[in-house]
């Protein structure tokens, strides 16, 4: 279950086996946690390494959800929330990432993630194409001017 909740869902599942025995006593339980417990502890951690921040659009500021983030070289994308916020686990490095959404010009920046503690802010500000401020206006009860009318039609003539 563990790969399917990582590729399809973006939860990172992970199975700890600590001993040889898969069903040891009970009484032999509190000596696997001393064995056991600083690694552990250790791991946990590192839940926060990574990048975090928002995509936001760049005039109103509000966040963008469903945005994808890609991280080059890496062939999983995480998505933005609904408030455009995200977060990608990742181990210190250099890092080009990228953030795109529909309607909007992609952006890529870099990003290093260091053994700080906590995630490195990464955040976006993205543009509307023009395609999309024109949808917007139009979607709100814009008129289009008769020359761009015209030139809109003989674009569309030419395409057919």
């Amino acid at each position: 279950m563990n790969d399917f909740s990582y590729l399809h869902t973006n939860c990172f599942e992970i199975t700890v086996e600590l001993s040889c025995d898969k069903f040891p006593h009970e009484n032999e339980l509190p000596q696997e946690w001393e064995n056991n417990k600083e690694a552990l502890l250790t791991y946990l951690e590192q839940v926060r390494m990574g990048i975090a921040g928002f995509v936001r659009d760049k005039d109103t500021e509000l966040g963008i959800a469903d945005a994808v983030i890609a991280v080059d070289g890496i062939n999983h994308d995480v998505t933005t929330a609904w408030g455009g916020d995200y977060w990608r686990l990742l181990t210190p490095g250099d890092y080009m990432v990228t953030a795109s959404a529909e309607g909007y010009h992609s952006v890529t920046r870099s990003c290093r993630v260091t053994f700080e503690e906590g995630p490195v802010p990464c955040n976006f500000h993205l543009t509307k194409t023009p395609k999309q401020r024109l949808r917007e206006l139009l979607a709100a009860g814009a008129k289009v001017p008769p020359d761009l009318r015209r030139r809109l039609e003989r674009l569309r003539g030419q395409k057919d």
